[in-house]
């Protein structure tokens, strides 16, 4: 059996747990701990677009998981956000970690669906706080971010870059609360 508990998040997709499993070995990320869903959800299942958040992860770090049902397709499934530790995570307060998976997740919906390019009121409060740490490739689809603004101290991670509006993905200046400091790659 590989997932012999409960959750106290429901979940609209029934094999959840199997695609995860298939999509560890597809993206090398390692776990030891049994899937499961959290709060994170976006859309309306059977819709154009629907979108669940699921973890797992090693007992020293959390890996994030996306299930998506675009256009009526079966579900399919990439990483969204994985921790090189838990000490990273727990830098995140939770009202930025979980706007930013719906920042994510809303970008993804637009980019699958909508088409409109608009990336709502996120554009101001998540994106312009995202920037590109380097270019190393981790998990086949994740690059290393960090996530910083005067409340919330900075955060790294691997985030998939598909789930990040283009104009986002590639920046690498740090914006301050006091102003924009632009800090060059070789600056780090």
């Amino acid at each position: 059996m590989n997932v012999n508990t409960t959750s106290m998040y429901p979940t609209h997709f029934l094999r959840a747990v199997e695609l995860i499993e298939r999509a560890r070995g597809k993206y090398g990320v390692a776990s030891e701990n049994w899937p499961y869903p959290t709060k994170h959800r976006f859309g309306m299942p059977q819709d154009h677009y629907y979108a669940e958040v699921w973890a797992d992860g090693m007992d020293w770090q959390t890996s994030y998981w996306v299930i998506e049902e675009k256009n009526l397709e079966k579900p399919q499934i990439q990483p969204l956000l994985i921790f090189d530790q838990h000490e990273d995570e727990l830098k995140f307060n939770h009202y930025d970690f979980s706007t930013m998976i719906n920042a994510a997740m809303y970008y993804r919906r637009d980019e699958m669906w909508i088409k409109k390019k608009d990336y709502g009121f996120y554009t101001d409060s998540i994106w312009p706080y995202l920037r590109l740490v380097d270019n190393e490739v981790k998990y086949v689809e994740t690059l290393r971010y960090e996530f910083e603004h005067a409340s919330q101290k900075p955060v790294q991670f691997w985030m998939n870059t598909d789930f990040i509006p283009p104009q986002y993905r590639v920046r690498t200046e740090k914006r301050k609360h006091s102003g924009m400091v632009l800090l060059s790659r070789n600056e780090k």
